[in-house]
Order: structure tokens, then C-alpha cells, then sequence
């Protein structure tokens, strides 16, 4: 027995030093990645697999170089539920402070990605110091405008895509090629309860109407709504020729349908 244990120490120190040898970066210590998202939504979930690949894949490869060592990364991921209907911005504020405090962070990356929680996560990643890397979500451009403002308070905060009035100026390419094609002037806005999307209808309907389109209805729906018949029933009798819809809600399926 005794012998039995000694060669399982013997083989058990065998396999760390292998491991060491084989890939430096897994003695050091490893850089954590703190990441804020509503993984029961595809925003959330996409961007939680796509952080996890590329992890895998650089992890793989030896890490990367601080100095003149190689250091792993470490994903640390916490749901803040910003996605979800009735969920109030101060969980995902808790999510990403226990990133912080309990997970050790150095990084901050993927979220919140409701615009809201993104907005308000700006002051707590200003008091803490940490770079903060958004990745998906969080259209508002009131976010790229509080950096400008404010810029050695929120000089952490990041955003590497784009903002709604990006899609807006896709979305009127569209409406001008529909016009051209089939005549259509009547247009119906139809917007989800939440920040980017409420700014991003307003708008398009002030835009529309100073390109001489007709705006014959603007109809907001909480997250979650099921029932759209309202808002189609004033589209269909008020002659409506395109329907806009900026959601990104799973039930806007519903209405699609």
C-alpha cells in the first residue's frame, strides 16, 4: 500500500511538471475576465461563447505576454439579467461590483448589455478603476457621449460596435430604395420599452417626417409584451405601407408572425 501511494505521488508530480512544461501560461497567474451578461438571451449566451472560445484557443497557445511572462486568461462569468422583462438595473449593478469584489476582475468585458444597466455601470467601473470592454448591446449613443464629456472619469469604459444611429442611417437606405421601387410613403414605427429603442423610434419619425414621409402611428410595448394586435390594428387602418420595428425581445417573433 505504501508503495502504491508513492508511485501515485511520484506520477501525480510527474503530470503537474508536464502540464507546467507543456504550457507555461498554466503556472502564472492567470488574468480573470469579469463577464456581466443576461445569459438566457442570445445577446447574452452568443457573447458568453464566443468570450469562451477565444479563451480556449489563446489559453491554448500559451497566453499572453505581461512582461516577460505568459499569463492564462480565466472567464468569470455572472448573469445579470438586464435582458429580462421587470428586472430592475440594480442586479446587474450587483453583478458586475461582485465581478469586482468576489471575483477578483481585472477586466470587465461583454456587459451589461442593456443600454440602461450599461449607462448606470459606468460611475461603479469609474470608483473601481477597471477597464470595462463592451462587446454587445448597449446601443445608446449616450454612451460614447458621457466619454467624451466626462472623459477622466469614465476613460475605463469601452464599446467595440456600433450605436443605433449607425442602423438608422441603414434603415432610411432602405425606406428610400422601397419608395423608389413601389412607391410607398406610409410608414408605422413600432418600439420596444427600452432605452436605445424609445430614442431610435423618435428618431426615425422626426427624420421620416422631414423627408416628406407620412408617420401614421409611433406604438411603444414593454419587454415582454405578448399582444401587438393594438398597434397592428392601427397600422392596417391607417393605410400603412412599412412597419418599422426596433426590438430585441424574443416575443417580437410573435408580432413578426
Amino acid at each position: 500500500m505504501i508503495v502504491r501511494r508513492s508511485n501515485l505521488l511520484v506520477i501525480l508530480v510527474l503530470a503537474i511538471l508536464l502540464v507546467f512544461s507543456v504550457n507555461p501560461a498554466a503556472a502564472a497567474k492567470p488574468i480573470v475576465l469579469g463577464c456581466p451578461l443576461s445569459t438566457a438571451y442570445l445577446y447574452g449566451w452568443d457573447a458568453e461563447r464566443a468570450i469562451t472560445l477565444a479563451v480556449e484557443e489563446i489559453n491554448a497557445a500559451g497566453g499572453v505576454k505581461v512582461g516577460k511572462k505568459m499569463r492564462p486568461f480565466k472567464v468569470e462569468v455572472i448573469d445579470t439579467r438586464d435582458l429580462e422583462p421587470g428586472v430592475p438595473v440594480s442586479e446587474a449593478l450587483l453583478a458586475v461590483e461582485k465581478l469586482i469584489l468576489n471575483k477578483r476582475a481585472d477586466f470587465i468585458l461583454g456587459g451589461p448589455v442593456r443600454s440602461e444597466a450599461a449607462l448606470a455601470a459606468m460611475p461603479l467601473l469609474s470608483r473601481y478603476k477597471k477597464v470595462s470592454i463592451l462587446t454587445t448591446g448597449v446601443l445608446t449613443p449616450k454612451y460614447h457621449a458621457l466619454v467624451a464629456e466626462q472623459y477622466d472619469k469614465f476613460k475605463y469604459c469601452f464599446r467595440i460596435h456600433g450605436e443605433a444611429k449607425n442602423l438608422v442611417g441603414e434603415i432610411f437606405a432602405n425606406f428610400g430604395e422601397l419608395k423608389q421601387k413601389y412607391g410607398f410613403n406610409n410608414l408605422f414605427i413600432i418600439a420596444q420599452d427600452v432605452a436605445h429603442a424609445r430614442g431610435a423610434a423618435n428618431i426615425i419619425k422626426k427624420i421620416a417626417e422631414k423627408k416628406g414621409w407620412n408617420v401614421t402611428g409611433l406604438e411603444i410595448y414593454p419587454t415582454g409584451a405578448t399582444d401587438f394586435s393594438m398597434g397592428l390594428l392601427k397600422a392596417k387602418c391607417s393605410n400603412t405601407e412599412i412597419i418599422n420595428i426596433w426590438m430585441d425581445m424574443p416575443e417580437s417573433a410573435i408580432l413578426l408572425k
